[in-house]
């Protein structure tokens, strides 16, 4: 049983340094070492493992980032014709699962099986999968996520028409575009944005249009993906965090002490309950999340979080006053 234990936790490891090593590349060995807690030694026994499957990268101490060298393709000849529509459709289950990073690699390694489908059926798979997963599962259009693809590949320099939840259309927006992910059932990109001088993440399906550049670009130097949206609550990121601070009662305490919300979490017991106290980047989403609770939530700090806490629901308050009014 601990055998099975010891190799499952290192196949765990071996995926999230690929994961690491393609998202977060500006960063030194030594970093990973702390971050999965092993020694310089098994770092390279996990290094040499993965590079005897197909997956070679190296430090360049020039540069002082990680490079790919290689990431080899391995035919995939065993799958009956089910299987592989069971696994290209399996991406439509992802619009409805938790947070997860998602590499562009899923949703490409999707599109290949599909192609490698016999026939008429291999252009109704891929009109289905470009139809089912990308427009119906995570509202994105396939010529956005090719040309999107493309510049991440090529570090190529982007102007982008995007669509802001307020219906604002912001046009000709200039995007050094670093990664795509999946967070809260939706892909976002996150770049860097020339025209407002800093690093923001934009979700795909409200991407209007994209137009290539002749520019590339270099990625920025002190940019690390999994650092930045540690601070996230839900979707929001950012370097810069505040401190907020729920009062739960006793009817919800079990349900908020017995799971991991947030990587800062910290929690008080007191007479009547708990206080449930993190560091976020966007305090709103906290809020957000307390109102769910109902009365059993009270939030304590900061004060302008709880004065538009008290604001929120004094109108929903008027909503349910006097149906006959409406």
């Amino acid at each position: 049983m601990n055998k099975q234990r010891n190799l499952y936790q290192r196949m765990k490891r071996l995926i999230q340094i690929v994961q690491e090593i393609k998202t977060n590349p500006n960063q030194r060995p030594e970093n990973i070492y702390t971050k999965f807690s092993i020694s310089k030694a098994q770092f390279y026994k996990d290094k040499k493992t993965l590079m005897d499957i197909g997956f070679d990268f190296i430090y360049n101490r020039k540069t002082n980032r990680f490079e790919i060298v290689c990431d080899t393709y391995i035919p995939v000849n065993d799958l009956s014709i089910s299987e592989r529509l069971s696994l290209i459709f399996s991406m439509r289950q992802l619009s409805a699962s938790g947070d997860y990073l998602l590499t562009v690699d899923a949703l490409n390694a999707a599109r290949k099986l599909a192609a490698d489908l016999p026939g008429p059926l291999r252009e109704n798979t891929i009109m289905l999968f470009d139809e089912l997963v990308l427009k119906e599962g995570f509202g994105c259009k396939q010529n956005i996520m090719a040309r999107l693809q493309q510049a991440i590949m090529e570090k190529r320099r982007i102007h982008m028409d995007y669509q802001r939840p307020d219906n604002q259309l912001l046009e000709n927006q200039i995007i050094d575009p670093y990664v795509i992910f999946f967070k809260r059932r939706a892909l976002y990109m996150e770049g860097l944005s020339l025209s407002e001088k800093n690093i923001r993440m934009y979700r795909i399906n409200r991407i209007k249009d994209i137009r290539m550049t002749g520019e590339l670009f270099s990625r920025d130097s002190g940019y690390q993906f999994t650092k930045r949206h540690q601070n996230a609550f839900s979707v929001f990121a950012g370097n810069q965090t505040e401190k907020v601070t729920v009062r739960f009662n006793r009817n919800v305490e079990k349900y908020i002490t017995e799971s991991l919300w947030h990587s800062s979490q910290k929690i008080t017991h007191t007479r009547n309950g708990i206080l449930f106290t993190v560091h976020v980047a966007e305090p709103k989403e906290v809020l957000w999340w307390a109102l769910g609770w109902g009365a059993n939530a009270e939030i304590i700090e900061p004060q302008w979080l709880r004065q538009l806490a008290k604001e929120e629901i004094e109108t929903m308050n008027e909503h349910y006053q006097d149906e006959g009014k409406r």
